[in-house]
């Protein structure tokens, strides 16, 4: 195992990376919000597959739900690059933190307004992203998304000369019924 990992360890790319993650707050905030984006594209992109190959899901719900995911995965990688990247600047750091530590002493300094950052960036980032934007964004993206780009099948349903009513089959006992002889 070491022998896989040494080399990537030893590289100048690696070691550069680690030195500015090192020196600088907002890059190292932005990395850790770059992460969990991969991380969420890859979630996502596997939760598409999943779905199209779900027998569980009826077959015409499946375009919408392969679509919900791929929209919210969009969604939620730009929005939480965009949020995360907004709460990691020097500017919103340097207020926020004035906010909520102005008066606070600590032993280093530098190391809590790096932790500050990272975790600032990350949770809000997530928060944000996945609990407003996404909900809010992603069924309208979903909706075009299957339009776009999924085979539509015309409704049996619609099939029926006194849709929406006919597709029940209580319904549809009466509206098929014949009229009583008298």
């Amino acid at each position: 195992m070491s022998s896989i990992i040494s080399p990537i360890t030893q590289s100048k790319l690696f070691n550069n990376h680690l030195k500015r993650v090192i020196n600088d707050d907002t890059f190292a905030a932005r990395t850790i919000v770059v992460c969990s984006v991969l991380k969420d594209v890859f979630a996502y992109s596997v939760r598409y597959k999943t779905t199209m190959e779900n027998k569980k899901i009826p077959e015409k719900r499946r375009p919408f739900v392969a679509a919900m995911d791929l929209a919210s995965g969009f969604v939620t990688s730009i929005a939480q690059i965009a949020v995360g990247f907004s709460i990691a600047s020097p500017k919103v750091q340097n207020k926020l933190w004035n906010k909520i530590f102005g008066n606070a002493e600590f032993k280093n300094i530098g190391v809590a307004k790096k932790s500050f950052a990272t975790i600032l960036a990350l949770i809000g980032s997530g928060l944000i992203t996945e609990r407003i934007l996404v909900p809010l964004m992603a069924t309208p993206l979903a909706a075009f998304v299957e339009k776009k780009f999924f085979k539509h099948d015309p409704s049996p349903l619609k099939k029926y000369s006194n849709y929406p009513f006919e597709h029940n089959s209580v319904f549809r006992k009466y509206l098929n019924a014949k009229p009583a002889a008298n």
